[in-house]
């Protein structure tokens, strides 16, 4: 098995081609092949654990927006204030322009 960079792509296969260039095996998802080594591109790395967190976020959070809402239309005492709910609300707005950012 071989771990070549075929037409600027990484691969691993059972055959060399000509033009391939053998490298190390790939030792992370996020490295890149540069000046004749690996490097991490942190910059890909830390966007791509920014958009796991804000995905997290979210995920953690509906139910305490969901619950608000309810406890809002029962017109019963609410487990967060109208000023928690509303910092709540612009952190969750923060995550989805994360996630929604393509240049991310």
């Amino acid at each position: 098995m071989y771990s070549v960079i075929r037409d600027g792509i990484y691969l691993e296969t059972d055959t060399l081609v000509f033009g391939d260039l053998k490298v190390p095996k790939k030792p992370h998802e996020y490295a890149i092949f540069l000046n004749g080594e690996w490097v991490l591109d942190t910059d890909t790395y830390f966007q791509s654990l920014d958009k796991s967190e804000a995905e997290d976020f979210l995920k953690n959070t509906a139910e305490q927006v969901s619950l608000y809402k309810e406890e809002k239309d029962l017109g019963i005492t609410t487990t967060l204030s109208e000023e928690e709910y509303l910092d709540l609300i612009a952190k969750r707005q923060e995550r989805r322009a994360i996630l929604n950012d393509l240049t991310i």
